[in-house]
């Protein structure tokens, strides 16, 4: 049986590859943002929708019938530090509005993105396991983690299942949303412009990355997963590869572009030092069953032929 889908935050960096990925399994998709898109060229219907109003979002999943929510709506985590307060009111807000908006309804499971910005110097970088002491430094990063803990709650509780993966660097052919890990993307779109790049993170700065289309495989075979194979009531960790600046500049150039990358440290450099190096899902990939199919150098060649 197909799905009735609602995406709430479609307009993201991962919306639209989720939007083509349902549809071309089959499902029934509603694309909502708070915001209307510059064209119409989702594919699918598309509402505008705030992921504040509990109200509206009932009223969407009664009038359609829905059986599962995406919620991707957040402010991340270098935005987020601009106004930690708001970022709080959206990001808790939108997740719980969700979760009471669906209690009672069609809705049967929920997929909530976390990332790796729960994570922290007492978690141990160089390889964060599933499970560790998590005191994340940005209020991004605090909502994920007060976000799995209540997930954890409804889900422990039989009241509404909702699903996790703490998704790492995402690299895409979107626009970056103000993100850490935004400098993957914004470095090859300066290289395929041919211009130069001034990195906010110092050149050995190693964090974990991930194509696009790895995160989406990975969700969708999370959401088909029968609930009693799922091992954990939280999220789970998710990997692909790692790379730094310095690393991903060697793969651009490898590729045949030239691109001349200076460094400018800001902010976003303590906020990298506190996140993974490196990340274990070796839990993620015996409950799921699933594989990476890109690398660094097979993703940043995808991308660029995006862009």
């Amino acid at each position: 049986m197909n799905n009735r889908v609602l995406i709430i935050g479609a307009l993201g960096q991962l919306g639209g590859i989720f939007i083509n990925a349902l549809l071309k399994r089959g499902d029934f998709v509603l694309a909502s943002d708070i915001h209307a898109p510059n064209s119409n060229t989702l594919g699918c219907d598309f509402i505008i929708l705030d992921a504040l109003n509990e109200k509206k979002i009932n009223e969407i999943i009664l009038k359609h019938n829905i059986s599962q929510v995406y919620n991707f709506a957040a402010v991340l985590s270098a935005k987020g530090e601009t106004d930690p307060m708001k970022t709080w009111e959206i990001n808790m807000g939108a997740f719980l509005n969700v979760v009471k908006a669906s209690l009672g309804t069609s809705v049967n499971c929920i997929f909530w993105p976390s990332s790796i910005a729960v994570f922290s110097e007492q978690s141990g970088l160089d390889l964060v396991r599933n499970e560790v002491p998590m005191f994340p430094t940005t209020m991004y990063g605090v909502t994920k983690l007060a976000g799995e803990k209540a997930m954890s709650y409804f889900n422990t509780k039989g009241l509404i299942d909702i699903r996790s993966i703490r998704f790492p660097g995402i690299v895409s052919s979107s626009e970056p949303g103000g993100g850490t890990t935004d400098y993957v993307v914004e470095m090859l779109n300066a290289a395929k412009q041919n211009m130069n790049y001034i990195s906010p993170l110092r050149e050995d700065t190693v964090l974990p990355m991930m194509h696009v289309e790895d995160a989406v495989s990975a969700t969708l075979k999370l959401m088909e997963t029968e609930r009693e194979k799922i091992s954990i009531s939280g999220a789970y960790n998710l990997g692909s590869f790692e790379t730094s600046p310095k690393q991903w500049s060697e793969i651009i150039a490898s590729l045949g572009y030239e691109l001349k990358l200076e460094f400018n440290e800001d902010f976003r450099q303590s906020i990298a030092d506190s996140w993974p190096k490196k990340i274990d899902d070796t839990l993620f990939r015996k409950d799921i069953s699933w594989l990476p199919k890109f690398d660094a150098k097979s993703t940043a060649e995808d991308i660029l032929r995006l862009i």
